[in-house]
């Protein structure tokens, strides 16, 4: 209680300060102590206390803003030199961000893709390096740390790359790198980390990721204050936000320069399946072309086809949008497909095109035999290396995580080089991989998330089809949806003309995060967790909860002060009875409705009162019997009802679901379906109409409006509508609905009994009262949401999780990292629990070491292939039996400790897909050989094989530390 009136005085008190204070942007947080941070970020890592947005520049095509801590004094500094120069004129926005590098200020750019944001990250590279400073680009996938690499040793030369597969000049002055690296990089305090000067963050709206985007918030808080960061991003609704908790965990300003420029504007187009051209559906200037979209929709086909009926369609509608595309000279095009396999179908369905000159398909080989020279005799022979070509030369590429490394690195190169027209590739592709084309092509609107198939959202959308257009080259650029089932208008806009996904903080708690934090002296997890966007973005709805609570609570005393307060309390006492009646009739209903005997009163003509959850559809007519409707194994009958609707809800095959329409003048008369749980009251009335009521006939309409108008005013004409008994009429007399029927008589003799319901104003005073407790019970809902965004977030899970590592024998019981604890600390690139139990509890002991590369395997597979073959060799079974039995062990400690996991979903994360392959490729077996034997993508073998590699080094080096 003393908790909720200090919170609601806090309101009281700072509605004043706010008058004062205005629309100043100015704001204040509460001081806290400064937490330890691990290792170099410990010292002197200060909260900002109070900061400010500030609006620096408002023009054509750009956006300035600021936060900083209030007692920032910008300190311009000019160079006499800049420190790159370009062939071109930078645009208003880079101007802009080179000036807040030049600051030593971090900045935040939001752009579109193609805007120029490379050039960004470029000058400030070279600031780095005209400064004698050390620079760390890091990205989200390998695919794109390996092409920045590309691109920035052309030009910096000092450039090195660390992706956990390759290494390349480690000591570089300009280091390119995945997150993951720079976040143990930094747990280690290792030199490079103590070195850096400047932090690129490419793709950083990636930070949503469910799965990754922790490692990305992470890095973010373990930066070192006195570096100064750079954040690339695609547009983001709550940039501001983002930037507000970087200069409030840092401590300095954090710039946002934002822009909707797009250098070649887009046109959208839809292609109806079997069509015989393409349909503008969205303007350069985001004009959306409703009736070519419906006309594009129309001609759909919407008879069923079986299976290999519309994979045969399916294939002819790839060839005719490619055929389409490069009669209309619309290449360079990237088809864009939510699988691997659909990318390989697609290529085959169009391989016989040729879409190469001679000259191009001489470099295109050349290239070719330079990639494979690289190869051993044997490799080269691989059915994908093989099978690639041909395709290659007739300008056809493949892009996904399956291929061959340095065939996925081929096909970029000769993208690049404009060689390639279609390019089938993955979402990942768009991930930031800088290869524009002229057009775009998406095969559908849906995609398997992991756990269910859904429509693509507006960020997923706007990613993707940021990629078409190339800047200088093409007027437009073009995007092309493949449309083989309806769409609605209103789908279609949220997907092509919706917000961007606003930047929500993916954090949660990791074993590896929470011993790296406790092995560190003086530090620990809640200095993570108090920093986390997470916990700033709960702050910000708790400040916005108070907003409104401030108010609400102006409301109430305005609620309250209509209340004659001689009367309040028996309003009071009379509204907690009519609640309770309400209560009574509803559990009443739903007694009666779950009695076969109900089912002989539903029918014909029959007056029901029909609430479909919080929806108050009124009085209907019965249309017919009750019908069984078999849903889940479960029979649930339904009830046909003639209700009066809202005409709007109704109109089109686009409309929404019916609502209710409660001025009988104003509405049509629908036959809607109910179940029998949304009948409420059944009256004794019955309305004679015919069965022959036709919706669609305005002569049927008019006459129900005239039916149901008397009805009404039959109905209100009588002191108490006559309902059916539920004993008397209905006979439905268990124990428990004559219980209820008491109960409700005793109150309703209550409510009779109150003197204020005698009162002429009665009607208007209880209305008073019931917007006064309504309000009182948001307030409560205020109050408790309050409560628990004050709190700090995962402080429950962090307390479980501590448990089943001390229960592990991952810390001792006074919260001191163990041995068994320091090994785990290593391990990031899989379960590290599972893998330090394997390590301790000798698990490898007698393994040769082509049985400890299967058995490593199983951690890291993440196909989801169903024919996966069973084992057959008694060690592999033995192997895979002991790891399934040491994770279950591992998730009944979790399961016992209150985490939130199914243990059968935990287990059957480690896979067996791969065990054989890995053993087969362990015993020197060729690779040729091995593929003919799986089913899984050779990409998807290479890069286990690389994992193993490394977990094998890993436990190499454990092995000689401990």
């Amino acid at each position: 209680m003393e908790n909720i009136m200090s919170i609601i005085d806090s309101i009281k008190d700072s509605t004043d300060a706010d008058a004062i204070a205005g629309d100043s942007h100015v704001r204040i947080y509460e001081k806290q102590e400064c937490s330890n941070g691990p290792g170099i970020v410990s010292h002197g890592h200060f909260l900002a206390i109070s900061i400010q947005l500030e609006e620096l520049y408002s023009g054509h095509n750009c956006r300035h803003q600021r936060w900083c801590p209030t007692d920032y004094k910008t300190e311009s500094r000019i160079p006499q030199e800049p420190a790159k120069t370009y062939k071109f004129e930078l645009d208003e926005f880079q101007k802009r961000s080179v000036e807040c590098l030049e600051n030593n200020e971090s900045v935040l750019v939001c752009a579109h893709t193609s805007a120029g944001k490379t050039a960004i990250a470029e000058y400030a590279i070279a600031m780095g390096l005209r400064d004698k400073g050390n620079i760390i680009y890091t990205s989200p996938i390998k695919a794109l740390s390996n092409q920045k690499y590309r691109s920035l040793v052309t030009e910096f030369h000092d450039v090195g790359l660390m992706t956990g597969d390759v290494t390349i000049n480690p000591n570089a002055s300009v280091m390119v790198m995945t997150t993951e690296i720079l976040r143990s990089m930094l747990y280690r305090g290792s030199e490079i980390v103590q070195a850096m000067k400047w932090v690129i963050f490419d793709e950083v709206h990636y930070m949503r990721d469910a799965e990754r985007g922790v490692v990305w918030e992470e890095t973010i808080i373990l930066i070192p204050q006195n570096v100064n960061l750079v954040f690339l991003s695609a547009t983001i609704p709550n940039h501001l936000e983002f930037a507000e908790w970087v200069c409030r965990i840092k401590n300095k300003p954090c710039n946002v320069i934002s822009t909707d420029y797009r250098p070649t504007p887009l046109q959208h187009y839809v292609y109806p399946s079997k069509a015989a051209g393409i349909f503008l559906v969205l303007d350069e200037n985001n004009k959306f072309h409703q009736d070519d979209f419906l006309k594009a929709v129309s001609m759909i086909e919407c008879k069923d086809v079986n299976s290999r009926t519309k994979r045969t369609r399916d294939t002819d509608d790839t060839r005719d949008i490619v055929s389409l595309c490069h009669d209309r000279k619309l290449t360079p095009v990237i088809v864009f497909g939510f699988s691997k396999a659909n990318c390989e179908a697609n290529a085959q369905a169009v391989k016989d095109m040729v879409m190469t000159e001679e000259s191009e398909r001489n470099i295109i080989v050349e290239i070719y035999l330079n990639a494979m020279a690289t190869l051993s005799e044997e490799d080269r022979k691989l059915p994908q290396a093989v099978h690639i070509l041909p395709l290659l030369k007739n300008g056809i590429g493949i892009h996904h995580g399956g291929l061959l490394p340095i065939i996925r690195e081929m096909v970029e190169i000769l993208f690049q080089e404009g060689l390639l027209k279609i390019l089938f590739s993955t979402e990942t592709f768009a991930m930031g991989v800088n290869m524009p084309a002229k057009s775009v092509v998406f095969t559908k609107l849906t995609k398997w998330d992991g756990t269910q198939v859904r429509k693509i959202t507006c960020g997923e959308y706007i990613q993707m089809a940021g990629r078409a257009g190339r800047r200088g080259l093409d007027n437009h650029g073009y995007v092309i949806i493949m449309l083989k089932e309806g769409l609605k208008p209103e789908e279609a806009k949220s997907i092509f003309l919706g917000k961007s996904n606003p930047l929500q903080s993916s954090f949660h708690l990791g074993y590896n995060m929470l011993l790296n934090l406790m092995r560190i002296e003086d530090t620990s997890p809640e200095y993570l967790i108090e920093r986390s966007f997470l916990q700033f973005q709960m702050d910000a709805k708790a400040r916005d909860i108070e907003t409104k609570l401030g108010t609400l609570l102006h409301k109430i005393q305005a609620a309250k002060s209509k209340i004659d307060q001689s009367l309040f309390e028996n309003l009071l006492k009379v509204h907690n009875i009519e609640k309770e009646i309400k209560d009574l009739e509803t559990t009443l209903s739903q007694q009666i409705m779950q009695d076969a005997k109900v089912l002989n009163f539903i029918n014909f003509g029959r007056c029901l009162y029909i609430q479909d959850q919080n929806v108050d559809w009124g009085w209907g007519i019965c249309f017919g019997s009750a019908k069984v409707k078999i849903s889940k194994s479960q029979k649930v009958y339904i009830v046909d009802v003639l209700v009066p609707c809202d005409l709007s809800s109704v109109r089109g095959k686009d409309s929404f679901p019916p609502k209710p329409m409660h001025k009988i003048q104003e509405a049509t008369f629908q036959i809607v379906p109910f179940t029998l749980g949304c009948i409420r009251h059944l009256s004794q009335v019955k309305m004679a109409i015919g069965t022959d009521f036709r919706p669609e006939s305005q002569v049927a309409q008019a006459k129900m409006r005239i039916k149901f108008a008397q009805l009404h005013d039959y109905i209100a004409s009588l002191p108490t509508v006559p309902l059916l008994d539920p004993i008397e009429h209905l006979k439905i007399d268990t124990p428990k609905v004559q219980a209820i029927v008491r109960k409700l008589g005793a109150c309703k003799q209550q409510l009779e009994q109150q003197p204020v319901c005698a009162r002429p104003d009665f009607a208007q005073l209880r209305d008073c009262m019931a917007e006064y407790v309504r309000l009182e019970d948001y307030k409560r809902e205020l109050l408790e949401s309050i409560e628990n965004s004050r709190r700090l977030v995962l402080l429950e899970e962090l307390g479980h999780m501590k448990g089943v590592l001390k229960a592990l024998g991952y810390v001792n019981e006074h919260g001191l990292v163990t041995i068994k604890g320091r090994i785990a600390c290593e391990i990031n690139a899989t379960d590290e629990l599972l893998v330090a139990e394997m390590f301790l509890r000798n698990f490898f002991d007698g393994m040769s070491p082509e049985y400890i590369c299967a058995s490593l395997s199983c951690l890291v597979i993440d196909e989801t292939k169903e024919d996966v073959k069973q084992l057959k060799d008694p060690k592999l079974i033995q192997a895979y039996i002991g790891i399934r039995s040491i994770a279950a062990e591992i998730a009944s400690v979790m399961q016992e400790h209150k985490i939130n996991l199914v243990p059968a979903e935990f287990v059957n994360k480690f896979k067996p897909t791969l065990m054989t392959s890995v053993l087969r490729w362990a015993n020197g077996e060729a690779f040729h050989s091995i593929l003919a034997d799986s089913n899984v993508f050779e990409g998807s073998i290479i890069r286990c094989v690389r994992f193993v590699i490394c977990m094998q080094i890993f436990i190499l080096d454990v092995w000689r530390s401990f």
